[in-house]
């Protein structure tokens, strides 16, 4: 017998697992599945840094900043929703975000207009406070400017998404999705290597593998993978109190004894995985002249993301223009985990409701999916 579910979510990491544990929230009577292979699934997920940073990443007022700003403002709640119904602790700390002078250059003045033009709570640090708040930092780094940005460990809230949807009654299923059972303008089944899953809505859900899933289905998904290699390194917890952003790379603390996460890499180079120490040594290099102590911390761990950057760097989300039982969460780019409690809910009122209000500039219509 075909496992038959009301929705089926194809993509095992962070996005596709907040939108089974918020729709098992709005409506435990729902029969759902999460398929996703457990290797590409995790690809962004658990490659990520874990910076909740709208104020650092987003260069204008537009639909995409505050669709994060609000995303950012959700988390005390989500996570302390998440850790209840999990039962498992994630790290997550609203100490803030700081800004070096050295690393933003022209670009400094144009951030403090950004946050008074768009009321968003700063402080600009002297050298003295630098010198109190950040004894780490390095002197050539100057004034800093301090933002009300959060940090989470994106790999422990990935496991307690897991484990609370799978507590809510969601099933996960590890299979790869091979294509689909297509019966007019509706999917009917999603088949995997070992046999279809009926389902009668169904989420893509599947980062920078979504444009494999819509050549299956005849849609073009315009994203591509964006490699980014990363390192972690062992680090007292008390050497930093606050992310940092730098040029061309960043610094999180993940505190808790697990270091800190140095990144990242901006690669156009398709579906490459590879690590190279030459790239890691670099990366540390520059960080180094943000936080010297680092040239100096043992290497603990290597890796590769791919995130999933759409044409024109506004998430896929909604509704299909193509058939009529489908929806998309995908292409999230560098700000999936930030996005991740507001998509959830976003996904979750497009699915249940009859008439959800929909953001256009996020639409899958725009791109005739």
């Amino acid at each position: 017998m075909k496992p038959d579910y009301d929705i089926v979510i194809v993509g095992a990491g962070v996005i596709g697992y907040s939108i089974a544990f918020r729709l098992m929230q709005n409506d435990p009577g729902l029969s759902l599945a999460v398929v996703g292979d457990p290797a590409n699934s995790l690809m962004a997920s658990r490659a990520a840094a874990g910076m909740l940073a709208p104020y650092g990443e987003c260069e204008k007022a537009d639909a995409f900043f505050e669709f994060c700003r609000e995303s950012l403002n959700k988390y005390p709640a989500f996570i302390q929703s998440l850790e209840e119904k999990s039962g498992q602790s994630v790290y997550f700390s609203q100490a803030g975000s700081v800004m070096p002078e050295s690393q933003f250059g022209e670009r400094w003045d144009e951030r403090i207009r950004f946050f008074e033009d768009q009321n968003i709570a700063y402080q600009v640090w002297d050298k003295a406070t630098v010198r109190s708040r950040l004894p780490g930092l390095s002197e050539n780094c100057g004034r800093v400017i301090w933002t009300p940005e959060a940090q989470v460990n994106n790999r422990q809230m990935h496991d307690a998404l897991k484990t609370a949807s799978v507590k809510a009654g969601v099933h996960t299923l590890w299979e790869n999705v091979t294509g689909f059972r297509l019966l007019k303008d509706r999917i009917e089944s999603a088949i995997t290597d070992n046999g279809e899953i009926v389902g009668r809505k169904i989420v893509i859900a599947a980062g920078s593998w979504s444009p494999q899933l819509g050549k299956i289905l005849g849609v073009s998904v315009p994203l591509k993978p964006i490699k980014g290699q990363m390192c972690r390194l062992a680090v007292e917890d008390d050497a930093l109190g606050y992310t940092v952003h730098g040029k061309m790379t960043y610094i999180a603390p993940w505190r808790e004894g697990f270091g800190f996460v140095v990144g990242s890499t901006m690669e156009d180079r398709g579906y490459d995985p590879s690590v190279e120490s030459d790239v890691i040594q670099d990366l540390i290099e520059r960080a180094s002249q943000i936080l010297p102590c680092l040239s100096r911390a043992p290497l603990l761990e290597t890796w590769t993301g791919l995130r999933p950057a759409p044409q024109d760097m506004s998430p896929i989300m909604g509704r299909s223009a193509r058939y009529e039982n489908l929806y998309y969460s995908t292409g999230h780019y560098r700000n999936g985990i930030l996005q991740t409690p507001n998509q959830s809910d976003y996904l979750a009122d497009t699915i249940l409701k009859s008439n959800p209000v929909e953001i256009p500039e996020f639409s899958p219509a725009r791109y005739d999916l």
